[in-house]
């Protein structure tokens, strides 16, 4: 399968994990399982896809290609934030905190991971298919 082709399926399962967190953030009652579920499979999901992602990108500014390593990098580091913070506030055990983070932090991370694969997503459709 071609490397961009495979970054945009990555990018589906990332906004269904995407579309469950909204839910849950959205609901009154915080439901744990699910939120321990899709905060697991979206840390996994998305450390695979930032490692792969990282170095199919370096490789193509290696080929030549205008490619905003540096953006890109810096990105995965913000994002990572407001992961972790989701998680602290969830390890912490306290309702509240857990609640404060979904609205700040769990919102922030769903719209930066969407600009975020937007981003990618032009580059990926610009690039020749033959690479």
């Amino acid at each position: 399968m071609h490397k961009s082709i495979e970054f945009k399926n990555d990018h589906k399962v990332i906004e269904r994990e995407l579309i469950e967190l909204e839910t849950i953030i959205n609901t009154p009652i915080v439901n744990y399982p699910n939120l321990i579920h899709v905060l697991k499979k979206l840390n996994e999901f998305w450390n695979s896809h930032e490692e792969r992602e990282e170095e199919y990108f370096s490789e193509l500014h290696a080929k030549g290609f205008t490619i905003p390593i540096k953006k890109i990098t810096f990105e995965h580091l913000r994002l990572k934030r407001h992961r972790d913070a989701l998680i602290r506030a969830l390890e912490s055990g306290s309702e509240f905190k857990t609640k404060e983070a979904l609205k700040k932090d769990g919102l922030e991370l769903i719209k930066k991971i969407r600009q975020h694969m937007k981003d990618e997503d032009w580059i990926l459709y610009a690039l020749p298919e033959h690479l």
